[in-house]
C-alpha cells in the first residue's frame, strides 16, 4: 500500500483511497478490530454520503465514502508513517477479504 500526503483545508492528511465494495457499517465495524480502537462518530449513507471517525493510538482517523472509493484520513498530519500504514493495511485487507468471497 503506497501512502498518500494530501492535505486538507482543515490541516487533516489525506493518507489512503480505498475501493468501496462494502457497507461503511462493515468498515466501522472492522475498525473495532484494531486494538483499543473507538468509534467516535457514525453517518450511513441513509442520512448522508457514509463516514465515520475513530480514535486510535492516540490520533483521530475519519473514514469518508465517496463515489466508488472510502477516504481515510488522519487529523494530525504528524501522525507516524507506521501507524497510518498499519490502519490502512488494516483495511485493505477487509476489502481484499470481500472481492476474495465475491470472486468466481
Amino acid at each position: 500500500m503506497k501512502l498518500i500526503d494530501e492535505r486538507t483545508p482543515d490541516g487533516s492528511r489525506h493518507f489512503a483511497r480505498l475501493p468501496q465494495i462494502t457497507a461503511i457499517n462493515a468498515v466501522r465495524d472492522h475498525a473495532l478490530l484494531l486494538e483499543n480502537a473507538k468509534v467516535v462518530n457514525y453517518v450511513d449513507e441513509t442520512v448522508a454520503k457514509p463516514w465515520f471517525d475513530f480514535t486510535y493510538r492516540g490520533h483521530r482517523f475519519l473514514i469518508h465514502g465517496g463515489d466508488d472509493h472510502f477516504l481515510l484520513f488522519v487529523r494530525d498530519p504528524q501522525c507516524p508513517d507506521l501507524t497510518l500504514f498499519e490502519v490502512g493495511h488494516h483495511f485493505e485487507r477487509l476489502l481484499g477479504d470481500k472481492r476474495a468471497k465475491t470472486s468466481p
